[in-house]
C-alpha cells in the first residue's frame, strides 16, 4: 500500500460517453480524501474550449494550511489494475490548492495536472477511459518555509 486512492472513468452502460466527453466542458464529481484529519477534494475536470483535463487537489481549509502538503497526481490507461501506479503514464507532483481559489487561480497556479484529449484518448481502453491515483503528504519543514 502506497497510500494511494484511486478511481476510474468510465462509459455509459450505452457506450455514448466516450464520443460526448470531447465534445463539451465537464465538472465530475470531486473524489473525498481525508488525512492528516483534514479533508482534501480531488478534481478532474475537462475544458471543452482548450481541449484539455485538469486534475488538481484542493483542501477544506485556508492558504497557509494548503502550503504544508504536496500532492501526487497519477493519471493511467482505464483498464490498470487499482494497485498498479506505477504504470502510470502521467504523474504530477503539486502543491495542494485551497478551497477559496478560483477555476481560473487554480488552472494558472501550476498546481493541476493537465492533459490533452489526444493523450487522454491515448488511455481510453474501451468501457473504461482512464484511471487516476491521488495521495496527499505532508511537507517537510524545509519544504514549506517552517
Amino acid at each position: 500500500d502506497l497510500g494511494f486512492i484511486t478511481c476510474k472513468m468510465v462509459q455509459k452502460k450505452d457506450g455514448t460517453c466516450g464520443h460526448a466527453i470531447y465534445n463539451d466542458s465537464a465538472r465530475f464529481p470531486p473524489v473525498e480524501l481525508q488525512y492528516d484529519e483534514r479533508l482534501f477534494y480531488c478534481y478532474y475536470q475537462r475544458r471543452n474550449s482548450q481541449g484539455l483535463w485538469y486534475f488538481f487537489i484542493r483542501l477544506y481549509g485556508g492558504k497557509k494550511a494548503a502550503k504544508g502538503y504536496t500532492c501526487e497526481i497519477h493519471l493511467g490507461n482505464g483498464k490498470a489494475d487499482k494497485n498498479s501506479v506505477l504504470t502510470a503514464d502521467r504523474v504530477a507532483r503539486v502543491d495542494c490548492v485551497h478551497y477559496a481559489m478560483n477555476k481560473a487561480e487554480i488552472e494558472e497556479s501550476g498546481c493541476c495536472l493537465v492533459v490533452d484529449d489526444a493523450a487522454v484518448k491515448k488511455m481510453n481502453s474501451g468501457d473504461e477511459i482512464f484511471r487516476v491515483w491521488w495521495k496527499v503528504s505532508r511537507k517537510k519543514k524545509a519544504e514549506n518555509g517552517n
